[in-house]
């Protein structure tokens, strides 16, 4: 979520993103650990001065290394204006991630969605995919993508945030499991998102390191 609002948790992100590139690099995998950075906004038709829907900043098929990475991304910032409304088109960042990225290189394919607001339902006129978390969630499993939601509770999204998470515990439910994929962070509090973010990109890079040493 790259919104008015989201440019301490851009910040920290991009932090967690370095360091674990760093280790990543550090034991040798830097072949086998890829990151990617796709930011979205909502309706440009409503409010053109927030530049794009969807924005792929670094494809993970084209990212060298770390430092690379953080090239990527660096001219990365929250939008200037604020959208004309407070839900977000979270859902077309998603699908960007599944649809426009190769992800057959890859055995173990995450999509981490940060947002401080609902997303915007497929039935609204400011939907870029007028789809809803179901479809969407049934759309990322086709190649094998596990959704993270890392919420935002923040004090300007309070009667929003009930809202938000069903659907995004839907939305990161886990194939045919009961397991759920969504983090929430109440208060939206920069240091807890950091910890959780950090301890996320740890848990996956451990995943994969995991899997390629042979283990279950």
């Amino acid at each position: 979520d790259s919104t008015i609002s989201m440019d301490p948790y851009i910040e920290r992100t991009r932090e967690a993103v370095r360091k674990i590139y760093a280790k990543v690099e550090a034991e040798k995998l830097g072949d086998k650990v890829k990151f990617g950075l796709v930011a979205f906004r909502s309706s440009t038709k409503a409010v053109p001065a927030l530049e794009y829907v969807s924005k792929i900043y670094a494809d993970p098929n084209k990212v060298k290394d770390g430092a690379d990475f953080m090239a990527k991304v660096a001219e990365l910032k929250q939008a200037k204006v604020s959208s004309s409304a407070f839900d977000e088109d979270a859902y077309a960042g998603v699908m960007d991630a599944v649809n426009s990225i190769d992800w057959r290189p890859y055995g173990a394919r995450y999509v981490v969605l940060i947002t401080d607001a609902g997303a915007i339902e497929g039935g609204d006129k400011l939907s870029s995919t007028g789809m809803s978390a179901s479809q969407v969630r049934l759309e990322a499993a086709k190649p094998g993508v596990a959704i993270y939601t890392l919420h935002l509770k923040t004090p300007a999204g309070a009667k929003n945030h009930a809202n938000a998470e069903a659907q995004y515990r839907n939305l990161s439910s886990y194939g045919g499991t009961n397991l759920s994929l969504y983090y929430p962070v109440n208060a939206g509090d920069v240091n807890e998102f950091g910890k959780k973010v950090d301890a996320l990109s740890e848990a996956i890079t451990q995943q994969v390191k995991a899997a390629y040493q042979g283990e279950d």
